[in-house]
């Protein structure tokens, strides 16, 4: 009796195959190196847009570098080495992305001590100033030009806490270093301030109980009596 077989293993293996090799077609298809390209451009242009060049300069242009490396693989259609490429690269700007926060992060908070620390100076300013003499002319006009700078240094506070808000650290800490530096002038220039007296004539040109001049005509008579 000739043994019968049986084709339903057979189409069950076929269907299995089969659906293995979709499902490794859908795999490549979603790996193929023009979506891992454009995958890796959309991610540099999304860390550029939010102002990641500022503190990865470097590592960003080398990105782009691979980035136009690889695309020249794709043309001449050596999608294995593109591959390569766009993997690296996309492992890169993963790690950019991580940086780029805790950079980020770290400007932020020393953004906030430095403008702490200039509030405080500022504070300090406005108190020396309300001790400066005014007696005379002189410390009046010395006084209104410290009220000048302190209403600019504040002006200057207003932008950078701007600033702050939209995230734009490193201009923050530009224009911060820029503002210690005239505050810090200015407090210097405050220490040990004494009054200016108003300008005295000379003794010559005073006139005095011990000095005053002799009566024309009292001269006169006095001289024709000899």
């Amino acid at each position: 009796m000739r043994p019968v077989f049986t084709r339903a293993p057979l189409r069950a293996g076929l269907t299995s195959a089969a659906a293995v090799l979709v499902s490794l077609l859908v795999v490549g298809c979603a790996d193929s190196p023009t979506e891992q390209l454009s995958r890796a451009e959309n991610r540099l242009a999304e860390l550029t847009s939010k102002g990641a060049e500022t503190y990865l300069k470097y590592e960003l242009a080398g990105a782009r570098q691979k980035l136009e490396e690889a695309r020249q693989f794709i043309r001449k259609h050596r999608f294995e080495a593109a591959s390569r490429y766009l993997n690296g690269i996309c492992n890169t700007l993963d790690s950019c992305s991580v940086a780029f926060l805790q950079m980020r992060q770290a400007a932020g908070q020393q953004c906030d001590q430095r403008m702490t620390d200039l509030f405080s100076s500022l504070e300090t300013m406005r108190a020396q100033m309300n001790g400066l003499p005014r007696q005379s002319y002189i410390d009046q006009n010395r006084f209104d030009i410290y009220t000048h700078r302190l209403r600019r240094y504040r002006e200057e506070m207003d932008l950078l806490q701007k600033l702050v808000t939209q995230q734009d650290f490193n201009a923050v800490l530009q224009r911060c270093l820029r503002l210690e530096f005239q505050v810090k002038q200015s407090l210097t220039g405050l220490v040990g301030v004494t009054p200016i007296p108003e300008r005295i004539a000379p003794a010559s040109l005073t006139t005095g109980p011990d000095t005053a001049p002799t009566p024309l005509a009292a001269s006169i008579g006095h001289s024709g009596s000899r």
